[in-house]
């Protein structure tokens, strides 16, 4: 797994400070999502990618610190590591509106409650 760039990075930075929490954080995250999550399949910068909202568990929420940051902004694509193996690629946000998923409106629950 490789996360998102430095765009990634600066949004989720101020939720989860540190490099190493930014990764579990992220893999945690991509363990809740379920079928219901997925939202579209779109191209961005000539790369398809699926995006997906989810509203992560009060749980995650905890063991990272960030409670009440419930809506998260998803997306992934595929792409080529240095040696040609497969690599999956992570971009995860808050969301800028309600995530309209197959499993139904979600509106954005992002206000941390401490």
């Amino acid at each position: 797994m490789r996360v998102g760039g430095p765009r990634f990075k600066d949004r989720l930075l101020p939720y989860v400070p540190e490099y190493v929490q930014m990764i579990a954080f992220t893999e945690s995250v991509l363990l809740e999502l379920r079928e219901r999550d997925f939202m579209r399949t779109h191209v961005y910068e000539g790369v398809e990618h699926d995006a997906y909202g989810v509203a992560i568990s009060p749980d995650l929420q905890r063991r990272f610190g960030i409670e009440g940051l419930e809506t998260w902004y998803v997306k992934l694509t595929m792409d080529e590591d240095d040696d040609g193996g497969e690599v999956l690629v992570v971009s995860l946000h808050e969301p800028e509106g309600p995530l309209r998923r197959s499993g139904g409106t979600l509106p954005v629950r992002f206000r941390r409650t401490t």
